[in-house]
């Protein structure tokens, strides 16, 4: 199994009861949201060998809910005969209304828009002060760890971080660095 795969198993373990529930909350059938879930969770494996997948949870809980609200036609369409009727159209209404729980392409182009910002301005530090940046902030290396790792004091892990933090907040600001 590689990976991606094994990512998503992950993802889909962990989630797993709120996605029910989150489904159950559409068709309001346990049987049908636990067999709707697993369905979401082979077509998001499906999905990860064909693209990348930038926000795998609400993209899992996204393909859930389509496959909820198809769920809902169909079994309306059975229901009606085949005709579409006032509560098809009255259905299709709350269908439209329901939140989505992923980001829309315009939210997504305006994260990776801020996201190449940062970097950018990450670039733009020299490499010793990105570096303790990076070790403080990800790594959650303590001042005194850092210090030792460099061979410099405290204050001066200090000062690094605190210019390079500002000049991370005025890229933000849209100010010169």
């Amino acid at each position: 199994m590689n990976s991606i795969a094994l990512t998503i198993n992950d993802l889909f373990l962990n989630h797993r009861q709120s996605l029910i529930h989150t489904i159950f909350g559409i068709v309001g059938c346990p049987q049908t949201a636990e067999d709707l879930a697993h369905e979401a969770y082979l077509k998001m494996l499906h999905a990860a060998e064909t693209q990348e997948i930038s926000y795998p949870r609400p993209f899992l809980y996204q393909i859930a809910r389509n496959l909820a609200l198809d769920h809902l036609r169909k079994e309306q369409v059975r229901q009606r005969g085949g005709y579409p009727s006032k509560d098809h159209e009255e259905l299709e209404t709350l269908i439209e209304r329901l939140p989505a729980n992923t980001p829309t392409p315009e939210q997504q182009a305006d994260d990776r828009q801020q996201v190449d910002h940062m970097l950018e301005a990450l670039n733009g530090l020299s490499e010793r002060r990105r570096q303790i940046l990076v070790l403080h902030k990800f790594h959650h290396w303590s001042y005194e760890r850092i210090a030792g790792h460099f061979g410099i004091s405290r204050s001066a892990v200090e000062k690094n971080i605190h210019v390079a933090l500002g000049h991370l907040l005025a890229a933000r600001d849209g100010s010169p660095f």
